[in-house]
């Protein structure tokens, strides 16, 4: 996976393995950096130095999340003041919005990933112009702009593009056959939408302040109206 992201220009990953209670083991801050420290050790060489690696985690968002930050007990992406939080697939909490603030409100900036994967909000993208207005960052999966994710979530990742609900673009890689961590292509379609510049934040300037800490600047969504939530057929009402 290394070597792909290297040949893909990629030079800068953060790990972020899933923490998510009851479904995957939980690892602190301090295994992950041990294991990144690791893993950084083992590639330097396959990779000629070109590929580092940064600690993370990518937080099932529950009730517990605000305690989870207080007590130390998640990674934020390079130690920094940011954090990946994800939905369920299907639905959108109802107490989202409070848990984004309190997490501010602790000095954590959440960045919500991949929701135009979610049902909910692909349904009614206008979900996540909400969040953005409230100072919550959005990511979108590359793979979900090339329509490798299916055309729902395509649709969506598009329409969100268009309306500056998107402040970064990211692999999501989780293998080298399915989901390689290959950037070039979502940002290439991503610049077939909103244009070279706004593309090239997404993949660089924005995930560059974000590693160092820094603010990231965002412009304010575009507001929805009717026209903008994709339309459904009869059929696909009953899925």
């Amino acid at each position: 996976m290394a070597r792909i992201a290297v040949q893909d220009g990629i030079e800068r990953m953060v790990s972020t393995p899933h923490m998510f209670n009851g479904l995957s083991q939980n690892p602190g801050p301090s295994e992950i950096l041990d294991r990144v420290a690791a893993l950084n050790e083992a590639i330097a060489g396959a990779c000629g130095g070109l590929l580092k690696i940064l600690p993370g985690n990518e937080v099932h968002i529950s009730h517990g999340i605000v305690d989870q930050v207080r007590h130390n007990q998640v990674t934020r992406i390079n130690q920094r003041n940011y954090m990946l939080v994800e939905f369920p697939r299907v639905t959108v909490p109802v107490a989202a919005e409070e848990l984004f603030d309190q997490l501010r409100f602790e000095g954590v900036q959440p960045i919500l990933v991949h929701p135009e994967r979610n049902s909910q909000i692909q349904a009614d993208p206008s979900i996540v112009a909400a969040f953005v207005e409230h100072g919550v960052l959005i990511q979108v999966t590359a793979m979900s702009v090339t329509g490798e994710f299916g055309p729902a979530a395509k649709i969506c990742a598009d329409i969100l593009l268009r309306r500056n609900c998107v402040h970064f673009l990211a692999t999501d890689t989780h293998r080298t056959s399915s989901r390689p961590p290959i950037l070039s292509k979502g940002r290439a379609a991503a610049a077939a939408i909103i244009g070279e510049d706004r593309a090239r934040a997404l993949v660089l300037d924005n995930p560059r302040a974000v590693i160092n800490g820094e603010a990231v600047q965002v412009q304010p969504p575009i507001r929805f109206g009717p026209s903008a939530k994709p339309k459904r057929s009869f059929f696909s009402r009953f899925f």
